[in-house]
This record gives C-alpha cells, sequence and structure tokens, in this order.
C-alpha cells in the first residue's frame, strides 16, 4: 500500500497528502485512525505537513449514529461509499471536524474512497485524498488510484461512478436518449435554464449515474455526479416516480445531497427533477432535472416557470412519459414541493403544487 501510494505522488502534479484510515480498537469501541498507516506527502508543502500532524491526534467511529462522531472518514466507513468535495469551505464543522484547521492551512479539494479486501465486501480502511487547490472533476484521481490499488495486493477499491457510457446501449435506449436529448434542449432554450441533466440508475447498486444532459455554464458539474437513491431533489423523484421541485438545495446537508457543495460553488438554488418512462424501453427509469435561473426566486414566479415548464415538455412526448402514469395535465397533487423552514434548516415536509 505505502508503495502504491508513493507511485500516485509521482503520477501527479498536484500538491497532495494521501493517507490511508484504519479501524482499531480504542477501549470497547472500534475507531478510525491515520496514526501508525501508511501515508505521502508532498515535500514542499508545510500546510500539509501540518495538516498531517491534525489528522494524527483525530479518531473517528466506525460505528457512531450522530454525524459529529463518524466524520468524513467515518462516513465513507460506514456507507462503503466515495465522498469528495471541491473544497472543505463548503462542509459545516459538524459534517467535517477538521475544517477549521483545513481552512488555516489552505486545505480545499478533498476525496475519501472505501478500501475492501478483494474477497468480501466488508471495508477495512479509508484512501483520503487531500490538495491545497479546488478541484471539481477527480475523475483522474479516481482512476489513477484503482490501477495502483491493484498493485497493492489482497486490496481493492469499489468506486461506484458507473456511467451510462459503460452500459451497453441498445437500440431502444439510444432512441429514448435522443428524445431526452431533444426535450433538454428545447426546454433549457425556451425558459433560458443554464443546466439540465439526465440520471439513469446503475445496474449494479442503488445508485443514480449521470447520464447526459446540456449545460450553458457549470462547467465540470456534469463530471462530479453520482447519487444514492433517494438523495437530492432527484433521488427523491426515482423513489417515487413522480416529479420534485426544491426552491433551494444548497440548504441540503452533505449526506442528504451528496453535490450540494457544487450547487454553492456554481450558484444553483432551484431545482426541478422528473421521473419518466419511455415505451422505446419499458421501465426503464430516467430522472430529467432542471436548475431554475438564481434570478428567479419568488414562490409565484417560480411556480409559473414550472408550470410552463412542463408544458413545454408535454409538447415534445413522444415515446415518454411520468413514470409514476401521473398526467402532466393534471394540476393539483403533481410537483411535490420541498421546502426550507424560517430558519435555515431544511424541512422535509412536503407539499402539492
Amino acid at each position: 500500500m505505502t508503495q502504491a501510494l508513493r507511485n500516485f505522488k509521482e503520477s501527479t502534479e498536484q500538491h497532495v497528502l494521501a493517507q490511508i484510515w484504519a479501524p482499531v480498537k480504542n477501549g470497547a469501541r472500534f475507531v478510525l485512525t491515520t496514526s501508525g498507516q501508511p501515508f505521502v506527502i508532498d515535500p514542499h508543502s508545510n500546510g500539509l505537513h501540518q495538516y498531517r500532524m491534525v489528522s494524527l491526534m483525530y479518531m473517528f467511529s466506525v460505528d457512531g449514529e450522530f454525524e459529529g462522531e463518524l466524520g468524513l472518514p467515518g462516513r465513507v466507513f460506514q456507507q462503503k461509499l466515495p465522498e469528495w468535495t471541491p473544497n472543505v469551505q463548503y462542509y459545516s464543522s459538524k459534517e467535517y471536524l477538521r475544517r477549521d484547521h483545513a481552512l488555516h492551512y489552505n486545505v480545499q479539494g478533498t476525496l475519501a474512497l472505501p478500501v475492501f479486501e478483494p474477497s468480501e465486501k466488508s471495508c477495512v480502511g479509508v484512501l483520503e485524498l487531500i490538495m491545497t487547490s479546488q478541484k471539481i472533476n477527480y475523475g483522474p484521481e479516481v482512476d489513477m488510484d484503482l490501477r495502483l490499488i491493484k498493485s497493492a495486493r489482497h486490496l481493492r477499491l469499489d468506486v461506484y461512478l458507473a456511467l451510462l457510457l459503460n452500459q451497453i446501449c441498445n437500440e431502444g435506449r439510444k432512441n429514448a436518449l435522443a428524445e431526452i436529448l431533444e426535450i433538454l434542449t428545447v426546454v433549457c432554450e425556451t425558459h433560458k435554464l443554464a443546466l439540465a441533466q439526465t440520471w439513469v440508475p446503475c445496474m449494479h447498486r442503488s445508485v443514480l449515474a449521470f447520464g447526459g444532459g446540456l449545460k450553458k455554464s457549470c462547467t465540470s458539474f456534469d463530471g462530479s455526479c453520482n447519487g444514492q437513491k433517494g438523495q437530492g431533489v432527484t433521488g427523491r423523484a426515482f423513489m417515487s416516480h413522480n416529479a420534485y421541485f426544491c426552491p433551494d438545495i444548497t440548504q441540503f446537508c452533505k449526506t442528504e445531497y451528496p453535490l450540494v457543495h457544487y450547487a454553492r460553488m456554481f450558484g444553483l438554488t432551484g431545482c426541478f427533477a422528473i421521473c419518466l418512462h419511455s415505451s422505446h424501453t419499458g421501465d426503464d427509469d430516467y430522472v430529467l432535472e432542471f436548475f431554475v435561473p438564481p434570478s428567479i426566486s419568488d414562490t409565484y414566479q417560480q411556480k409559473a416557470l414550472l408550470g410552463s415548464l412542463l408544458a413545454t415538455m408535454k409538447q415534445h412526448f413522444q415515446s415518454l412519459k411520468v413514470a409514476s402514469g401521473m398526467d402532466l395535465e393534471e394540476e393539483d397533487g403533481f410537483v411535490e414541493i420541498i421546502q426550507t423552514s424560517m430558519s435555515g434548516r431544511l424541512d422535509l415536509r412536503l407539499e402539492c403544487i
């Protein structure tokens, strides 16, 4: 493992600290620690050296029930899923316990990946990559890690970033996606939306993977996309086979919406998602996600835009329909609204438009 980390450091031009978190027994409980574990560090970055010393002082629960006990390594270990951020400043202190230290030592982009034994499903550790620059797309780092970890016997990384391009695309799916692309294009051009994209279920897990989209801004946002069932607006639309709207997705926490840091970075707020089926592909799910211009923040204006957006979609549907069977022309009870409370905390009660 140490040699694999060294190979990674030598193959990247980033100022990076790569360290392993592993479970050890602390009294009656198991905790994650990086003390005594393999690590590599940029010899020219004093900030990363200091941050490594800070990390040595921390231990994170592997089975804690509260977010503050887990921290970033604990969440990745417990959920067996990767977690990353373009900049740790978008975390709260509860979500990222080392936040103040990170800001002090100019730590920005961070990626954490679960490490597994090849023959087992149990997680045996967490690989954490820490950088002093803001990072949007971690695809190259993930690909490099996968190749290097394979050189370390007895270990493997499970990274569930299954993109649509890696799945077999039959003629029916090609036709469905062509129709979806036309709808995304027409809706964005008609209603001046900055970003629209498509999500599809990963074949191997309950994960939604980015399947293509149309963007006029937010460069590289789509390269950062994946999510669990029920997370964010798209996850809820997927679970219910219906449509959801949230006026301000930046109010989600990281565990509720893994891409919230990117939304804050790019100034994305209002988000509408709808789950569709196509007659070309039967029960295959496609979740279309649209981001409302930030200038439209008034509730009345947002609802008017949603009505117009749905009408535009209806005009261009050929093989597509709402997965729940609901007719787009039914006004009452169609779009469910995820409200934000007056205190700024997310209120997950749903209201019908």
